[in-house]
């Protein structure tokens, strides 16, 4: 069983690699249970050289590390999975790429989309909040719990989650909730995420 309960979708911005590595680690150690990399800018060499790094760091404390978007990348660092939008590579074919045991999450915005899931491991869903680092449509929490009820799949809220608003998401069966900011510009990745991991288990 993958644990989603804390999903952090991690990007190195302007950050050193150390830098970068550290708030991963401290973010680990306070509750995180998977870690996406999520890097648009990078070069796929640039990518991959830090995707390498990441990896063996979610290796030594035995998490997965998700890529997004990217199989390419997925597939030359035999990481755990990939995380696919709505406009990637379409999901029947990834997974006969990646084979029956990776991860596959899918973004998904809308009840409509659910007709297209086979295949995928769990369904990232937003955004629940209005965020900087993704310009979305705001998926009413209604929407979010019909999705819950329709899908056999685990959910993960995502969008503008954090330790202020994480408990307006009290009463859905959710699987977990995934964060950028909340822990990425956290001065304390450790006590953040602590305090996150702690408020998801008591929605």
């Amino acid at each position: 069983m993958i644990d989603l309960s804390l999903y952090l979708v991690a990007s190195k911005q302007d950050k050193s690699d150390e830098t970068f590595l550290n708030t991963l680690e401290q973010a680990i150690k306070g509750g995180v249970g998977i870690i996406q990399l999520r890097e648009k800018e990078l070069s796929a060499r640039k990518f991959f050289e830090l995707a390498f790094k990441v990896k063996k760091l979610c290796d030594a404390y035995c998490i997965p590390l998700i890529i997004n978007d990217r199989l390419d990348i997925t597939l030359a660092l035999d990481a755990s999975g990939v995380h696919l939008g709505q406009e990637d590579l379409d999901i029947k074919l990834a997974r006969k790429i990646l084979g029956k045991d990776k991860i596959i999450g899918l973004s998904l915005q809308k009840i409509e989309q659910l007709k297209n899931i086979e295949g995928v491991n769990y369904l990232g869903c937003g955004a629940i909040n209005s965020t900087p680092t993704k310009k979305s449509e705001i998926l009413s929490l209604e929407i979010l719990e019909q999705i819950i009820t329709l899908s056999k799949l685990p959910v993960v809220a995502i969008g503008g989650i954090d330790e202020t608003n994480v408990l307006n998401l009290k009463g859905l069966k959710l699987s977990g909730i995934a964060v950028v900011r909340a822990i990425m510009c956290a001065k304390d990745p450790f006590l953040a995420s602590k305090n996150l991991r702690k408020l998801f288990k008591s929605l």
